[in-house]
């Protein structure tokens, strides 16, 4: 191929297809990397504010009303109401005492010692009470990914587990 003088420095087609290929190669990594770094700061936001409405259930609520499964109901509210569109129905049958099988990607799950608490949360950790009206509680949280989820050797890191406690009547 004879190159003229006005096309001295031009790149050619096949250099542009290889820039391109590694500028998206390299977008959908730094997206895959962003989205699993903000589900973990989400879980932990979550967790924290979910832990702050089931405290305050605990404290409005007064004698037979005052029981865990009413601030564990309100903790999964809370979470349902941050997302809508994601685990509403998963999060209803777990307050009914269902055990979810599988927690869709994404899915906010509040570590609440099941009998599937060994595959679903291990010890990270259970949703608990303390007689001053502390709650401690674990949300599972896991990332959305286009690339990362489907390699075997990244999924601890896109499973979240974060702690939350929080006393209404502190503040």
């Amino acid at each position: 191929m004879r190159h003229h003088d006005r096309d001295r420095g031009a790149p050619e087609a096949p250099t542009l297809v290889k820039a391109a290929v590694a500028i998206a190669v390299l977008g959908v990594l730094g997206y895959d990397g962003f989205v699993t770094v903000a589900t973990h700061l989400k879980a932990e936001s979550d967790a924290q504010n979910a832990a702050y409405a089931a405290s305050k259930a605990w404290e409005d609520s007064a004698g037979a009303q005052r029981n865990p499964q009413t601030a564990f109901q309100a903790a999964l509210t809370y979470l349902a109401t941050t997302d809508p569109s994601g685990c509403t129905a998963e999060l209803t049958a777990e307050s009914q005492g269902a055990v979810p099988g599988v927690v869709p990607d994404g899915c906010d799950y509040i570590c609440a010692g099941t009998t599937n608490q060994t595959t679903m949360c291990g010890t990270h950790g259970l949703f608990s009470i303390d007689p001053d009206g502390t709650v401690h509680m674990v949300v599972r949280r896991q990332a959305k990914t286009l690339v990362f989820s489907h390699l075997g050797f990244m999924h601890n890191l896109l499973i979240s587990y974060e702690q939350g406690d929080a006393n209404q009547s502190q503040d």
